[in-house]
């Protein structure tokens, strides 16, 4: 299951976790939960991201290793 679909998961569960019919103190328990899923989630979410953007990994242009070639 990918990280957007599991945010989409707890998200629904999140939203029914009051009509469960659990004690208060279960339902508590089970949002710190989801809350905390989430949380680290988006930080792994984010830390992908910021070393995507930090590191591109790109192959010169075709044009670019011609004129070096070229220049040689």
């Amino acid at each position: 299951m990918s990280r957007p679909s599991i945010l989409i998961l707890l998200g629904i569960l999140a939203i029914l976790t009051p009509f469960s019919g659990l004690p208060a103190a279960m339902r508590t328990v089970l949002v710190v939960i989801f809350g905390g899923v989430v949380l680290g989630i988006g930080i792994a979410e984010r830390s992908r991201a910021q070393r995507n953007a930090a590191s591109p990994a790109q192959k010169p242009a075709a044009s670019d290793s011609a004129q070096t070639i070229s220049s040689i």
